[in-house]
C-alpha cells in the first residue's frame, strides 16, 4: 500500500485525539485559534507540501543525474531502510537546531512552539516555509528516485508515529520513571530516542534556568541530542507552561503563511 504511512498516522492521531478529547485534554488551556492553525498547518502538509516535495526532490534529482534511477532498489530492505532514517532524523536534528539558533529560521519555526500545551494535534503545526525546505523531506524524495520507496513508506510511518506520540496530552512515559525496576531501561532509552519528558522540555515556555529551551532537538533518535551535547534529561518533571515568552500573538493566517500574510504588528515584534 503506497500510503500506508499516511493511514497508520491518520488513525493514530485520531485515536489519540479522541483519547485527549474524552480525557478533557484536546482543549485545556489552548487558545480559540490554536486548534484552526493544528488542522490547517497538518492539511497543507500532508495534502499539499509533503508531495509536491518529494516529487520535486525526485525529478530534480532524475533531470541532475538520470543514472540514479533506481540505482539502490536492490539493497536489503533493513539496510534501506537504516540508510533512509539514520540521515533523514540527522538532517532533521541539524535542520531543528538551526531553527532555533538562527532569527530568521526561528521565524519560520515558531508556530509550533506559540502551542500553550502539549497535544497530538500540535505534532504537524508548522509555518509553510518549514516544511518547504525541510531537508528530511526532500532526502526522501531522493531515495524513492534511486528505488527505495518501500524503505522511504517505513521511515515516514517510524518518524510520523513518534512525532504524534511525543506530542501526547498523555505523559505515557511517566510509568518508565517511577518503577524502580524500570529504571534500567528508562536510562537508556531516554538517551536513544525522544520520549515526551524530553520532548516537553524542549517545549517549556522557559527551562530550569529560566531561559527559553535550547535542547532536545531530536525527532526519533534522541541520539543526536546526547551525542551533540543538547540533551536536557528531565525524567518526570514535566513543564507547567508551555509556548514562547512574549508571545506577539499573531492570528491565525500569520502564523501558517508568512510572510505572504503578515500580522499587523511590526516585524521589528517578530524577533
Amino acid at each position: 500500500m503506497p500510503h500506508l504511512d499516511v493511514l497508520v498516522v491518520s488513525a493514530l492521531l485520531i485515536v489519540m485525539g479522541a483519547l485527549e478529547l474524552l480525557a478533557g485534554r484536546l482543549l485545556n488551556r489552548r487558545q480559540p485559534d490554536e486548534l484552526v492553525v493544528d488542522a490547517l498547518s497538518l492539511g497543507q502538509f500532508a495534502l499539499l507540501i509533503k508531495p509536491a516535495v518529494v516529487a520535486s526532490a525526485g525529478l530534480l534529482l532524475l533531470q541532475l543525474l538520470p543514472q540514479a534511477h533506481n540505482l539502490l532498489a536492490d539493497m536489503p530492505l533493513w539496510q534501506a531502510v537504516l540508510l533512509v532514517v539514520l540521515p533523514a532524523d540527522l538532517l532533521h536534528y541539524g535542520y531543528h537546531r538551526l531553527g532555533h539558533s538562527v532569527p530568521f529560521m526561528w521565524r519560520m519555526h515558531r508556530t509550533h512552539h506559540t502551542a500553550t500545551a502539549m497535544s497530538v494535534s500540535v505534532a504537524y503545526r508548522e509555518n509553510w516555509r518549514w516544511y518547504l525546505f525541510m531537508p528530511d523531506i526532500w532526502y526522501a524524495g531522493f531515495m524513492v528516485a534511486m528505488g527505495l520507496g518501500e524503505a522511504v513508506l517505513i521511515s515516514n510511518l517510524l518518524f510520523g508515529c513518534a512525532n504524534v506520540l511525543v506530542h501526547s496530552a498523555f505523559a505515557w512515559d511517566r510509568w518508565l520513571y517511577r518503577s524502580r525496576w524500570l529504571a534500567p531501561l528508562a536510562w537508556v532509552l531516554e538517551r536513544l530516542v525522544q520520549l515526551p519528558s524530553t520532548h516537553r522540555a524542549h517545549h517549556a515556555e522557559l527551562n530550569a534556568e529560566g531561559k527559553p529551551p535550547h535542547e532536545n532537538f531530536g525527532q526519533l533518535l534522541y541520539l543526536w541530542d546526547t551525542l551533540f551535547g543538547t540533551a536536557r534529561f528531565t525524567r518526570d518533571h514535566y513543564p507547567t507552561r508551555y509556548g514562547i515568552p512574549k508571545d506577539p500573538h499573531d492570528p491565525w493566517y500569520a502564523q501558517l503563511w508568512w510572510p505572504l500574510l503578515r500580522s499587523k504588528k511590526p516585524d521589528s515584534e517578530y524577533n
